[in-house]
Parts: structure tokens; sequence; C-alpha cells
């Protein structure tokens, strides 16, 4: 009876330390991504073409998102020269990835602004603001206003995963 015993323990320990690295490993957080973040932007671009949306300098970032470009590793910030036009798309590759949730809440903040100040008469606008996607994935973010968002997005994720070379498991999170 003691030999059983014993070995109950040894399996019940084994149980509890196996099951404890198992749920480190699932919360420990997104790993981090080494896809180019000029591969990435390039090619979600060729996508966004048809919205002949212009490169921002630094200081449009500071003043329509409320970001400071200097926070991440790499953004870049495209948006139509029509004030009227709410298309526009932000990549960001960060430092680490506990800068993600600040990210998202910063264009959650942009798109709600954008509908408030279009609210009332700008009825096209707000209808591309409220199809706004804002997808953050490791260490990479993108928002997207645009009727073809959830495209663009896709065709993002395609290309984080076309290029992850990263030899332990890689999970997305939107």
């Amino acid at each position: 009876m003691g030999m059983k015993r014993a070995t109950l323990i040894i399996l019940k320990t084994f149980v509890v330390v196996f099951f404890s690295m198992f749920l480190f490993n699932e919360l420990s957080g997104p790993r981090m991504s080494s896809a180019d973040f000029g591969v990435v932007e390039k090619n979600v671009m060729k996508k966004m073409a048809a919205f002949h949306l212009e490169k921002q300098q630094r200081q449009a970032i500071k003043k329509n998102l409320a970001i400071d470009s200097s926070n991440y590793e790499n953004i870049e910030y495209y948006k139509a020269n029509d004030p009227m036009d709410v298309r526009e798309i932000v990549i960001v590759k960060f430092k680490d990835t506990s800068q993600g949730d600040a990210f998202k809440k910063a264009m959650q903040d942009r798109v709600d602004a954008q509908i408030h100040a279009f609210d009332g008469y700008g009825v096209e606008q707000v209808g591309l603001l409220k199809k706004a996607v804002i997808s953050v994935d490791m260490n990479y973010a993108i928002y997207v206003t645009c009727d073809k968002a959830n495209d663009v997005v896709s065709l993002y994720k395609e290309q984080l995963l076309s290029l992850i070379h990263i030899s332990e498991p890689t999970r997305l999170r939107c």
C-alpha cells in the first residue's frame, strides 16, 4: 500500500508541475516577431494604393494620433490630403509587446474623435470610421480606416505569418 501511495504522490506532483509549466507558457504573453518592418509596410501599402494616401511626417503622428513616434521601433502613418477623407493607416512595430494596449487605446481614441467630429454631417465618413480595424499582433500593430479595412488587416497578418522566422510557437491576438 505504501508503494501505491508513493507512486500516486509522484504522479500528482508530475501532473501539477506539467500543468503549471503549460499555464506559464500560455499566459506569458505574445512572442516577438522578426518580420522586416519595411517589407510588411511595402506589401500592405500596395493594397492601399487605390486610396492615394500620403506618408505623413512625425509631426502629423503627434498631432493627429496623439502618440510619440520615438516610443516605437518603427511607425508609419499614411492619410489622404483631403480633410474630408478619413481614410488612413498606421503600421507600427513596438520596442516590446507591452506597448500594444496603449497603442490600441490611442487609435480607438482617434476613431472616436473622428466620429464625433463628423457626426451629424459626414455620413460617409462616420460609416468608414465605424468599419475601422485596430489589430495588435505580437510586437506589431495596424490601424486602418477604409472600405476594405478587414482585407488590409488580413493581408498584414499574412505578411507577419509569412515573414516570421521564430523557433518558438507564435500566437496572434486581436
